[in-house]
């Protein structure tokens, strides 16, 4: 039951990104005006906000002029609802698991904006990290283990030195905004087990190092091309959420 109330708050959560993830790179508001169609400036109703639902019925284009609505809607509902069903079987207790997506969606939406125009609004990773990291806090006192907050606070200071030194020798190759986003993630990973901090960090830069190899490959990057590395981080630290402790422990019985 659980499971399944979670992806549907996935779905709806997924809806609203898109709304963020339009607005915030513009500095706009994500309360008012209403959601619209880009081409008719359509406001859109309860039947057209349907998540998943609305775009199938609408075959993916507005309702009155048949102007294409495009894949993004579908495509971050469907990443929030399946990133949130992953995140409720990991974590059964209701205050763990709320953290947790707040870190997902706000994830996403970083990813995405990331991808379309190579930054990481600072906003987004503010109110992410003010929303998860208080409900990080109350998970670590209903679980009676108030030291979580204390690994959670040493887990954001490695990762912030760790990029901080990164950012310092690429001399302009890496943003700031992947330096901002390291000690929103570096809680998290530390409020589990500050192993993995290394572990996620890791498995960030192991995927955007072979992500760029083969996007120079097939003749879609140079060497000197900036490729978006935001997502990789997120990918990183969602894989050594699920996996982590299953990764460390091979590590350290080989």
């Amino acid at each position: 039951m659980v499971i399944a109330f979670t992806a549907i708050l996935g779905l709806l959560i997924g809806s609203f990104l898109t709304v963020v993830v339009d607005r915030v790179p513009r500095r706009a508001s994500v309360v008012a005006p209403g959601s619209a169609c880009g081409g008719c400036g359509l406001e859109l109703g309860p039947i057209d906000l349907v998540p998943v639902v609305s775009w199938l019925a609408l075959r993916g284009k507005c309702r009155r002029c048949r102007a294409p609505i495009g894949v993004e809607p579908l495509v971050l509902e469907l990443t929030t609802a399946g990133l949130f069903t992953v995140l409720a079987i990991k974590f059964p207790r209701l205050w763990e698991l709320g953290a947790f997506c707040v870190l997902a969606g706000g994830l996403v939406a970083l990813s995405w904006i990331d991808l379309k125009t190579k930054r990481l609004p600072r906003e987004i990773i503010y109110v992410t990290a003010a929303i998860g990291v208080p409900l990080l806090c109350v998970a670590a006192l209903v679980r009676h283990e108030p030291k979580r907050m204390l690994t959670m606070l040493i887990g954001a200071a490695l990762a912030l030195a760790f990029m901080g030194v990164v950012y310092l020798v690429s001399r302009g190759g890496m943003g700031d905004g992947d330096v901002r986003l390291s000690p929103l993630l570096g809680a998290y990973l530390g409020w589990l087990n500050p192993g993995f901090v290394a572990v996620g960090l890791f498995l960030g830069f192991v995927l955007g190092a072979v992500v760029g190899l083969a996007l120079m490959a097939v003749g879609r990057a140079g060497r000197k091309t900036a490729v978006p590395f935001g997502p990789f981080l997120a990918m990183g630290a969602l894989i050594s959420i699920w996996i982590g402790q299953s990764l460390i422990d091979r590590i350290l019985h080989r």
